[in-house]
């Protein structure tokens, strides 16, 4: 997939199948039995526990579960506090692009 169809194909994903893939991500890298209750409103921080570190590792898997590349950013953590901040991240047109491999 090139990368203008990279970006059409996320660009045509709903709120609720980002938020659905979003889950799945989490739900990984958190190591969790269910995803069911992470919502728009969970707060990543104080409701799932995630600290810098696994702030790192949720970025690594909403890229590759996108196929983008999210722009570093040292305040990342702090603009995204809740699980609906990042569907936001995701949607969001100006984020870069992954390499194609």
């Amino acid at each position: 997939m090139s990368d203008a169809e990279s970006v059409a194909a996320t660009s045509l994903l709903s709120r609720e199948e980002i938020l659905a893939r979003l889950r799945g991500v989490l739900k990984d890298v958190l190591d969790l039995e269910s995803a069911d209750t992470i919502q728009p409103h969970t707060r990543l921080r104080e409701d799932l526990h995630i600290d810098s570190l696994g702030m790192l590792d949720v970025v690594i898997g909403v890229e590759e579960a996108f196929g983008i590349r999210l722009e570093s950013d040292l305040n990342l953590f702090e603009r995204i506090a809740t699980v609906d901040d990042a569907v936001t991240l995701v949607q969001q047109p100006t984020r870069s692009r992954a390499p194609q491999e």
